[in-house]
């Protein structure tokens, strides 16, 4: 990884997350006010893309379950693995019931489903998930987490109060700004900044860049889906 990022030495009294948020700088904002998600609290976003973008989403679902597996192993504490667990229960239970709910409403045949042609922005998503799980510290994988569960809070956020009408665009929304995710999500980033505090400067440069390297990731996935 070769992001130039600095986070490793946050401005006075700011916290790492809050300084790897600020250095995404435009990235972050494109991609918390992303078209994509604007036209789908609206409700204008057509259903064929709401059909390809769930199918790519769904698609590296396992490997986020993976990366967050491996984040148990490596959670300095009970209290952590806990807290990690309840999110993979969340994943695994609500939000898979949704996109197999999606799927039939949206008419997406099962091949789609289960064995989707992957498009190039989703396989380096998966790909960086793998490293962080496969090569990263618990750190490194908190910071390759945060961005993308961190975004979709804020872009939900920015929707919530919208009537968009299809339960496929309402229900996707209800699922990223209940006070359980964003607890999880508060949670998420105080301990990615515990874990920063605990960490080498090093290690601190590679969470930032992995950090970056998600928000880059999150604007081009949305890119893929917001024209059509």
């Amino acid at each position: 990884m070769n992001d130039a990022v600095k986070s490793d030495s946050p401005k006075a009294g700011e916290d790492f997350a809050e300084a790897c948020r600020r250095e995404a700088g435009p990235a972050w904002d494109a991609a918390c006010g992303h078209p994509f998600t604007l036209a789908l609290g609206e409700g204008t976003l057509p259903p064929a893309a709401m059909a390809d973008y769930l199918v790519q989403d769904y698609a590296f679902v396992g490997t986020l379950v993976s990366m967050v597996g491996f984040a148990v192993g490596k959670a300095p504490d009970i209290a952590a693995q806990a807290r990690l667990s309840t999110f993979l229960a969340a994943v695994t239970s609500a939000e898979n019931t949704y996109f197999q709910r999606s799927f039939d409403a949206l008419q997406v045949p099962e091949a789609q489903r289960s064995r989707p042609a992957l498009r190039e922005v989703t396989e380096r998503l998966i790909a960086a998930m793998e490293d962080a799980g496969d090569r990263g510290s618990y750190g490194e994988i908190l910071a390759t987490l945060l961005p993308a569960e961190w975004i979709y809070l804020s872009w939900a956020e920015a929707q919530a109060a919208k009537s968009p009408g299809a339960f496929y665009f309402q229900e996707w929304i209800d699922l990223h700004v209940n006070a359980d995710f964003r607890a999880f999500v508060l949670w998420l980033k105080d301990e990615t900044d515990r874990a920063a505090a605990a960490a080498g400067a090093q290690e601190r440069r590679a969470m930032a860049e992995r950090f970056a390297r998600m928000v880059r990731l999150e604007v081009d996935f949305f890119d893929m889906f917001h024209t059509r």
